[in-house]
């Protein structure tokens, strides 16, 4: 049986708030890359989950697809907010 990958720490849902690139934490990076849920951490059974926003360099914002785990909602209910 494979290993089971570890979930990165932390709760913040990435998709809750523009990120600045500068600061991402280890964590952050992971879920942004597609490779952990944006919502809570885990690595098991990925899905379409929506969109992250970061600060780009020229003041503008750069959209990055993320995943959510199947326990997690694929939209948030403030989604239109930030897409604004």
């Amino acid at each position: 049986m494979p290993a089971k990958k570890s979930a990165p720490t932390g709760s913040e849902d990435v998709r809750t708030k523009v990120h600045d690139l500068i600061s991402l934490t280890p964590e952050t990076r992971l879920r942004l890359a597609r490779l952990a849920c944006a919502r809570c951490g885990s690595t098991e059974a990925l899905r379409p989950g929506g969109h992250a926003y970061t600060h780009s360099p020229d003041g503008g914002r750069l959209g990055w697809a993320v995943e959510v785990c199947a326990n997690c909602p694929v939209h948030l209910p403030q989604e239109r907010e930030l897409r604004s």
